[in-house]
């Protein structure tokens, strides 16, 4: 994975032709700027190795790491409010 996965980042993990994908990365891209996170989309046709470290079973998977390890993993289209609430329940701010 040629990623740079230092510090805490926002991943979010998808695949072309999906609409979910498309409609939650500005949610993502919102997030990590709201939290001072590292935003970071991998495509799993770029990227494969990524569904094997991470587990990924579903598109679009929005996953929260720090220093390369896993803090959270969620599935599927999540709206802004909740992708906050989620990100600030997973980093205890």
């Amino acid at each position: 994975m040629n990623y740079d996965l230092s510090g805490k980042c926002l991943l979010e993990i998808s695949g072309e032709g999906c609409d979910a994908c498309l409609a939650v990365m500005p949610n993502c891209g919102q997030v990590a700027a709201d939290f001072g996170l590292k935003f970071v989309k991998i495509n799993i046709q770029d990227c494969p190795e990524v569904i094997e470290k991470f587990q990924i079973t579903k598109i679009p998977s929005i996953v929260l790491v720090e220093d390369g390890r896993e803090i959270a993993k969620c599935a599927g289209f999540q709206p802004l409010e909740i992708l906050q609430l989620w990100v600030q329940a997973k980093l205890g701010i």
